[in-house]
């Protein structure tokens, strides 16, 4: 019943789209990502390799992560071209975007989206010029609350919502209990929300609060590897993929929207379970919890325990009562194509897939669907069956949401599908 319900959602959303609003177009669209001048991210994630990935998984509008670092401005603005309202290069669209962290409270990740260079280096001289950081990485880390950030971003013309929101480091939901906790009388400013791995739709759906927030799917790639960039991704009802359209899409004007949300399971995400991230042990909340306190260190081995997305959601849902049912697109559960494929390999049933080149197979399967999206989402399982009847077996199972899981991510552990 849910997979029908999704899937008659997903044929309403088109059909509103392209009926009444025949000019518009579907993009696939990923605006969380990072250069290689940020911490942790491979140095190889420039524009040339992000592109390419991008037409390999079939992503038409990117991100270009870190925009308020003097280099990476540097080099975006002398190559990206600037066609009407929006930024191009080798046929991919972006929008100027970083990411920041605000320090105030906890340490909470924004993804903020722009409508050009002008408005970054904006930005960039109010920071600077007012001592809020130095912006020397790639994401920086500002000393102001999400409120005034959401001011400065407001005044810039540009765009905020809390990056993975409900993960327990770096988080809107690590260090507040609500969004207008969180960005105090800016709230209503914060049009969108990235899910992040370790949640999906339905689950973050159980949040009252959330109603009238768009939610998105990003990949937060810090590589610029198939398995990384585009990872997950919204895809959006638009006239043209631009920092404008994107913004009314956020609020649902004219016809514009999200149609669809794709990305992990919540079980692969590092942080769905409640665990040690010593001894990835999961726990139930509740024997875990001593005189209303939850234990920060594993009572096996004394690691550091994290509380998982999916019980800090039920712990605020119950705080925020009765959830009435928001009417959301469709979430679609998947994993990269490189992940599948490694896991045909290392499966015992699959014995003809043993002997399987991952790389070759990979690059013979792109050639054959055009790009890694159109294999898992919206090819005829029919057409991938005739030549690939092991894979179509797979990629149904996901497109039925029934994939096993061999380990549930938990503790900073990433869960593993079972083939």
């Amino acid at each position: 019943m849910f997979v029908f319900t999704i899937t008659i959602l997903s044929y309403l959303a088109i059909y509103i789209c392209f009926t009444k609003y025949p000019e518009m177009k579907h993009f696939d669209v990923d605006l969380h990502v990072h250069s290689r001048f940020s911490i942790g991210t491979s140095p190889k994630m420039d524009l040339p390799r992000m592109c390419e990935t991008a037409h390999l998984k079939g992503i038409q509008v990117l991100g270009t992560g870190d925009c308020l670092h003097s280099a990476w401005l540097e080099e975006l603005e002398s190559s990206l071209e600037k066609r009407g309202d929006c930024y191009e290069i080798d046929g991919i669209a972006f929008v100027i975007q970083t990411e920041i962290e605000t320090t105030v409270k906890g340490r909470v990740h924004h993804v903020i989206l722009f409508p050009s260079f002008s408005s970054a280096h904006e930005l960039r001289e109010v920071v600077l010029n007012n001592g809020y950081s130095q912006l020397t990485g790639g994401r920086p880390q500002l000393r102001i609350s999400p409120e005034k950030l959401t001011s400065l971003v407001r005044d810039v013309d540009a765009l905020a919502g809390p990056s993975h929101a409900f993960t327990p480091w770096t988080s809107m939901y690590a260090a507040y209990d609500s969004i207008r906790e969180c960005y105090g009388e800016n709230a209503d400013l914060v049009t969108f929300l990235e899910l992040g791995l370790s949640a999906d739709t339905e689950m973050a759906s159980k949040l009252a609060e959330l109603d009238s927030c768009t939610f998105v799917s990003f990949s937060d790639a810090h590589s610029a590897a198939p398995d990384k960039l585009g990872r997950e991704f919204t895809r959006f009802c638009l006239r043209r993929p631009s920092f404008r359209e994107i913004g009314r899409a956020f609020q649902g004007i004219n016809g514009r929207g999200v149609v669809l949300n794709v990305g992990l399971d919540p079980r692969e995400g590092k942080y769905h379970l409640t665990g040690c991230h010593r001894c990835k042990k999961a726990y139930d909340l509740e024997d875990i919890t001593v005189d209303g306190n939850v234990l920060k260190t594993c009572p096996e081995c004394g690691g550091p325990l994290k509380i998982g997305v999916k019980d800090r959601i039920r712990l605020l849902a119950l705080k925020s009562g009765e959830v009435p049912s928001a009417r959301r697109p469709p979430y679609r559960h998947t994993v990269p194509l490189l992940e599948i494929l490694k896991a045909m390999k290392r499966s015992k049933a699959m014995k003809r897939s043993k002997a399987m080149n991952v790389k070759k197979s990979y690059g013979e399967l792109i050639r054959e669907f055009h790009n890694e999206i159109n294999i898992l989402i919206d090819a005829p399982l029919g057409d991938v069956r005739q030549q690939h009847p092991e894979l179509a077996d797979v990629l149904e199972r996901f497109r039925k949401d029934a994939i096993d899981f061999e380990f549930v991510g938990r503790g900073g552990w990433y869960g593993k599908i079972k083939i």
